[in-house]
């Protein structure tokens, strides 16, 4: 059975055999572990075909995100990874007049989305690094095998495994050791997928540095950043457990804070996955790089509540905002002086929900 939900296989060997060296390619990814290890594939099957990445860049859900990193750059090509641009149709319209590309995603489409040419949207559950991996091996464009260790931290990182018996067997035919309850998050991939995920938050201005660490395996040197972020992954869960608002009706678990580094999303999945496990957790913090943003995660393991649907609706008709990602783990953005019309519209929606 197909994992694919827009787009397939043969769309994307198609799209990379059409490209020639006099093609100028950038690489769109996001910026967590799923993020990095679709770049790294994507660029190792792309110099399997001496084709060169003129750049990539790493690039969050902020409102002008998009707008601003390719703005100044010079493209004939543009591939996303992770990334789930049909959330920004004005933008996408915009690089589809400019440029052929690609988009190699796992978010649910967007249902405004009316024109799909050009792009691969395979089920949640399969993440863009794990498609990647699957297509460079299919395509024999380099030896995966090299890169197995990093295919299974993406997994594990992505909270895959537990929700696909194939991502698990995957991940087993690789690590034979490995058991399908919470201990593989102290496996070998859960822990280098940890690492590599820390050192993400702690080099956030330099994210290239992590990237070019992992491509070269140098993981030694992500220990002391490791180190440091799991200690604030800690301290506020701790933190949030104690301030954390309540609402039993709607079984929300709601708060608002300003972590040194950006943790809010890491911190909302290991309360919903641990304490709050039969409730929603929102996390709500400033944007540091954009003044008068905030930046919504939710996470909810149950599955009783559509998280992506559940955000879109609550942002709707909000000025400057934008929401998307999974059934159990989705994101958004929202200014800050819309805080309470959205935790308002929230407890609404979440009371109709249960």
């Amino acid at each position: 059975m197909s994992r694919y939900v827009l787009g397939s296989e043969q769309m994307f060997y198609d799209f990379v055999n059409s490209l020639s060296k006099k093609d100028k390619i950038g690489v769109i990814t996001h910026i967590d572990l799923d993020g990095l290890a679709s770049g790294i594939f994507m660029q190792k099957i792309l110099e399997s075909k001496g084709l060169k990445v003129q750049f990539i860049e790493f690039v969050n859900y902020n409102p002008g995100a998009l707008k601003d990193v390719i703005k100044d750059k010079e493209y004939s090509v543009l591939i996303f990874t992770d990334w789930n641009v049909d959330n920004y149709l004005e933008e996408l319209e915009e690089i589809r007049n400019k440029a052929r590309f690609l988009v190699i995603d796992h978010h649910p489409p967007n249902e405004a989305l009316k024109d799909k040419s050009n792009i691969i949207k395979t089920e949640s559950n399969y993440c863009s690094a794990h498609t990647l991996f699957d297509l460079a091996k299919g395509g024999k464009y380099f030896d995966t095998k090299n890169f197995e260790w990093l295919v299974c931290s993406a997994i594990i990182l992505d909270y895959t495994c537990d929700k696909s018996p194939e991502n698990f067997a995957f991940i087993k035919s690789i690590y034979p050791e490995v058991k399908h309850d919470s201990s593989i998050w102290n496996s070998v991939p859960g822990e280098t997928g940890k690492a590599i995920a820390n050192a993400l938050i702690y080099y956030s201005s330099d994210l290239m540095k992590v990237y070019d660490l992992v491509l070269n395996k140098d993981l030694t040197s992500l220990k002391k950043a490791d180190k440091v972020i799991r200690k604030e992954i800690e301290k506020w869960i701790e933190k949030f457990k104690k301030e954390a608002e309540y609402f039993e009706e709607e079984k929300l678990y709601f708060a608002y804070g300003n972590p040194k580094y950006n943790i809010v999303s890491v911190v909302a999945s290991k309360l919903s996955d641990k304490d709050f496990g039969e409730s929603t957790v929102i996390f709500v913090s400033d944007i540091k790089d954009n003044k008068g943003f905030l930046k919504l995660s939710s996470r909810n393991q149950t599955g009783k509540v559509d998280l992506n649907k559940l955000l879109r609706k609550c942002v709707e008709g909000f000025e400057n905002a934008s929401a998307g990602g999974h059934v159990k783990a989705s994101a958004g953005v929202i200014m800050k002086k819309d805080l309470e019309k959205f935790k308002e519209k929230l407890l609404i929606e979440l009371k109709q929900a249960q």
